[in-house]
């Protein structure tokens, strides 16, 4: 049992919201292996899996609430993780002349370079590696993608050949032509490239070496940010599993894991598009094959696994010497948020009290941060689609709408203020909104109804024009 230093207070709160936490084990749905999420063998990596539904950001623009973000980011910003190049000196000076501007310049550079290796050496010889990756890097810096294309797959060819079919040095590579896919809108050529760069990982280090942790985190991010929650969940388990073989899940290391899981059940309940049906596919993943979801269940309550990742992420803070108390602090929010959008808004607005009074003795600006709600959740409505390929007459709509937001975080009175057409996405766009969550506004830690807030969602439609004779 963990003994917690507080005030009689602060412990009645924690055991309110069960922060008092015991040990517990979040573990794998499945024993994870290559083949659990989607495997590509180096003869099957060009091959062509389902293709998938693309990320459709909101276009909902609040007026005056701010949004929380998560981790479904736009599949457009490279994931974090890219291994680095053995490169030596004679590149260091071309890779910061692409990332500062001069990528034209290095382009030219980089071309000479590789003219010069091929007329001494062969066209496969492994000193080529590490020139035609950069260049690779300069044209995606010019937005030249296809071609980027072009010397990293010859790239990867030559790692493969100089060092073995699956030799971790071709990484660099893989990743930086997953990253190319994606910018491109083909996430299922960029899921192959994903999932081929697990494998390698896979294949190069023991089960629960914690270098394979970053390749690890890496594909399942991607899953998250394509829909696939259940495959993304078993690789966050996996890493979870793998931190706590190193004597390392009550480290800062550990939370990236702990938050993903955690936002693997929130998104499993609270899609990020409003679903009417078990025919709409927007959530339908795109690479992940059948085998990546052999063994996994379907989670009817969300809610406790969730919540012990949170309380553990919050005890994980706790434990750092010296304590990161902010940290702390963001850390017991996300946990009251958790509450709130599982209505438990009496242990909520609970938690929210007791960490506006934390934040005011450690200096922070709560009034400011409670100030007015906070939108946790907004499912998307299906906005109109062109009538065909050819339609040219797009314009832009909106519907703005006004309401009151509860201490339980629900909304209450709502009304539409402008509907540009009428009527278009009136009834879609207030059918979202009832499903809203916020964080309530807090005046003096008390959760009160804050009134008259706006939401202005913009959309495209298309009207017929009636040709003119």
């Amino acid at each position: 049992m963990i003994i917690m230093r507080a005030t009689t207070y602060i412990l009645a709160v924690l055991m309110l919201t069960g922060l008092a936490l015991t040990s517990f084990t979040l573990r794998a749905e499945e024993e994870l292996t290559p083949a659990a999420v989607g495997s590509t063998t180096g003869d099957s990596l060009d091959q062509n899996p389902a293709q998938a539904a693309p990320i459709d950001p909101s276009d909902g623009s609040p007026s005056d609430i701010p949004v929380t973000q998560d981790a479904t980011a736009d599949l457009n910003t490279p994931n974090a993780y890219v291994p680095q190049l053995n490169q030596g000196d004679r590149y260091v000076f071309l890779e910061q002349q692409i990332v500062s501007g001069e990528a034209a310049n290095a382009q030219a550079q980089l071309e000479t370079l590789v003219a010069q290796i091929e007329a001494t050496r062969n066209r496969y010889h492994e000193d080529l590696l590490t020139p035609l990756t950069l260049l690779g890097d300069a044209l995606m810096q010019q937005n030249l993608v296809d071609e980027a294309l072009t010397h990293y797959d010859r790239a990867r060819h030559i790692a493969r050949v100089s060092h073995g079919l699956f030799d971790e040095r071709q990484l660099p590579v893989v990743y930086r032509e997953a990253n190319a896919f994606k910018r491109l809108g083909d996430l299922a050529a960029a899921g192959q490239r994903e999932e081929y760069a697990y494998e390698v990982m896979a294949k190069a280090y023991a089960d629960y070496d914690p270098n394979i942790l970053p390749g690890l985190m890496r594909l399942g991010r991607f899953y998250l940010q394509t829909y696939n929650y259940f495959a993304a969940r078993t690789l966050f388990n996996r890493a979870l599993n793998i931190h706590e073989a190193n004597g390392s899940d009550y480290s800062v290391e550990a939370i990236d894991a702990l938050s993903a899981i955690a936002l693997t059940h929130k998104l499993e309940r609270f899609p990020p598009f409003y679903v009417s049906d078990a025919n709409d596919n927007r959530l339908s993943g795109p690479v992940a094959t059948s085998s990546a979801l052999e063994g996994q269940r379907i989670v009817f309550n969300n809610f406790p696994a969730g919540e012990r990742a949170l309380q553990k992420i919050v005890e994980i803070r706790r434990r750092q010497n010296p304590q990161d108390v902010a940290a702390t602090q963001d850390a017991m929010l996300e946990l009251a948020d958790w509450y709130l959008m599982f209505e438990r808004a009496n242990t909520a607005n609970t938690l929210y009290r007791h960490i506006y009074q934390e934040m005011n003795a450690a200096g922070r600006d709560a009034d400011t941060l409670f100030a007015t709600p906070t939108l946790l959740y907004l499912p998307k409505p299906h906005d109109p689609q062109p009538p065909n390929r050819g339609a040219r007459n797009k314009t832009a709509g909106l519907v703005k709408l006004e309401f009151n937001v509860a201490p339980s975080g629900r909304i209450r009175q709502l009304k539409t203020l402008e509907s540009q057409p009428p009527k278009l996405m009136d009834f879609r766009v207030r059918r979202s909104m009832r499903q809203a969550v916020f964080r309530p506004k807090l005046v003096e830690g008390v959760a009160v109804t804050a009134e008259a807030q706006t939401y202005v969602h913009n959309f495209d439609y298309f009207p017929r024009f009636n040709a003119i004779a």
